[in-house]
C-alpha cells in the first residue's frame, strides 16, 4: 500500500510540474458546462425588421407601429422597392421585411380581405421561420383588436381575413444543409489547422530537433513558416474535397463568387494556422497543445453561430464571439455560397479575418524570440 500511495504522489508531482496543462484540466469541464447555459437561448429576439407600404393607410399604419413596439423586433424603417428589401438582406442590415399590398384598408373593410407578404432570411432556416411566426402574431394580434372595435361601436361582428404569405429569400425550400455546410466547414478547417501545426511544432521541441533546425542558415520565422506551408495545402485540398461533397452529393449550392469563397478560405486558414502557431509556442506538450486545440471546439460551435444565432445571445456573448475566427468565416460562406453575394459584400469578413490572423502571428513571433532567448 505505501508502494502505492508513493505512485500516486509521483504522477501528482508530473502533473503539477505542468501547471497550463492542470489548468485546461480544471477549467475545460467548467466551460463545457456554463458556455451552452449561458449562450443558448431558444428565444428569437432583436429581430431587424423593415417595411414595404405600398397603401399607406390607417390600418398598415397601425400594425406597423404594433410590429415596432414588440420587444422581439428592431425597428429599420421602411423600404420602397423589394429590390431595396433584397440589398439589405445581402448586406445583413436586415431580418425581415412585411410587405403590405395596396388599397389594403379599403380590402379590409369592404371585402374582408386583405393580404401581407413577408421576406425573410432562409439561409438559417430555423431562425427565418421563427421570425415568420412572431411577424403573424402580431398581424393576429391586429385581427383581434379590429374585431373588438367593431363590436364596440355597435357593428354587427365580422371576420377579418389577412392573408400572411411569408417567402424564404436564399433558401426557399429552408434546407437544413444549406444552414450548416458553412459552419462544419469552418469547425473542421479550424480543428486540422491548429491541432496538426500545434502538435507538429511542440514535436519539435520534445524531440529535440528544433533546435538543428534552428541552427540552418536560414532565419527562424522562414523555417517556422515553412513548416506550415504542407499543412496549408492539405488544408486547400481539405476544403476542395469537401465543397465537392457539399455541392455534388448533398447539393448545397454555390450561388455566389467561387473565386470569392477560395480567398476567404485560404485567408481563413492562414488565421487558424497562425492560431495553431500561436499555441505551440504556449505549450510544451504534445498533449497540451491537442487538449487546448479540442477546447477550441467549444467555443467554435456555441459562439460562431453555427448552430444557435448571435444574435439571441448575451450582450457579453456577442461580445466574445468576436474574436472567434470561425464566426466571421461562416458569415462569409453563407453570404458567398447562399446568398450569391460578390467579394464586396463580405469586406468586413475578411478584414476581420486577416487582423486575428496578423495578431496571433505576432504574438507567437513573440513568444517564440522568447523561447530561444
Amino acid at each position: 500500500m505505501k508502494q502505492f500511495l508513493s505512485f500516486v504522489r509521483k504522477e501528482f508531482i508530473h502533473i503539477l510540474r505542468d501547471p497550463r496543462s492542470l489548468l485546461i484540466l480544471l477549467v475545460m469541464p467548467q466551460i463545457m458546462v456554463m458556455l451552452p447555459g449561458y449562450v443558448i437561448k431558444n428565444e428569437v429576439k432583436d429581430i431587424r425588421v423593415a417595411v414595404l407600404d405600398r397603401s399607406h393607410d390607417v390600418y398598415t399604419e397601425k400594425i406597423t407601429q404594433q410590429l415596432y413596439a414588440n420587444k422581439y423586433f428592431v425597428p429599420k424603417g421602411e423600404v420602397k422597392t423589394e429590390t431595396e428589401a433584397t440589398e439589405l438582406f445581402r448586406k445583413g442590415e436586415i431580418d425581415l421585411v412585411v410587405i403590405f399590398g395596396e388599397n389594403f384598408a379599403d380590402r379590409l373593410l369592404h371585402t374582408q380581405d386583405a393580404g401581407i407578404q413577408i421576406l425573410s432570411d432562409g439561409s438559417e432556416p430555423n431562425q427565418a421561420s421563427v421570425r415568420v411566426a412572431y411577424a403573424q402574431q402580431v398581424v393576429a394580434g391586429f385581427q383581434k383588436d379590429l374585431t373588438q372595435q367593431m363590436v364596440a361601436v355597435g357593428k354587427a361582428p365580422q371576420t377579418f381575413n389577412i392573408r400572411v404569405n411569408s417567402r424564404m429569400l436564399f433558401n426557399p425550400q429552408q434546407r437544413s444543409e444549406v444552414n450548416f455546410v458553412p459552419g462544419v466547414v469552418g469547425m473542421v478547417m479550424l480543428l486540422i489547422c491548429c491541432m496538426m501545426t500545434s502538435i507538429a511544432i511542440v514535436r519539435e521541441n520534445e524531440m529535440g530537433t528544433m533546435e538543428i533546425l534552428l541552427a540552418s542558415p536560414l532565419p527562424p520565422l522562414v523555417i517556422v513558416l515553412a513548416k506550415l506551408v504542407p499543412y496549408m495545402i492539405i488544408s486547400l485540398i481539405d476544403m476542395v474535397t469537401i465543397l465537392s461533397i457539399a455541392y455534388f452529393l448533398m447539393h448545397v449550392p454555390m450561388a455566389g463568387s467561387l473565386a470569392a469563397y477560395v480567398l476567404t478560405t485560404t485567408i481563413y486558414i492562414f488565421t487558424a494556422l497562425m492560431l495553431g502557431l500561436l499555441i505551440s509556442t504556449l505549450v510544451k506538450t504534445q498533449l497540451a497543445a491537442m487538449l487546448i486545440s479540442l477546447l477550441l471546439i467549444v467555443p467554435t460551435i456555441y459562439l460562431s453561430g453555427m448552430v444557435f444565432a448571435i444574435e439571441s445571445m448575451p450582450q457579453a456573448a456577442q461580445v466574445i464571439s468576436n474574436i472567434v475566427p470561425t464566426k466571421w468565416f461562416i458569415s462569409a460562406s453563407r453570404k458567398i455560397m447562399v446568398e450569391g453575394v460578390s467579394i464586396q459584400y463580405v469586406v468586413t469578413e475578411i478584414r476581420a479575418l486577416v487582423i486575428e490572423g496578423l495578431i496571433f502571428m505576432l504574438l507567437a513571433w513573440k513568444f517564440f524570440k522568447t523561447r530561444l532567448a
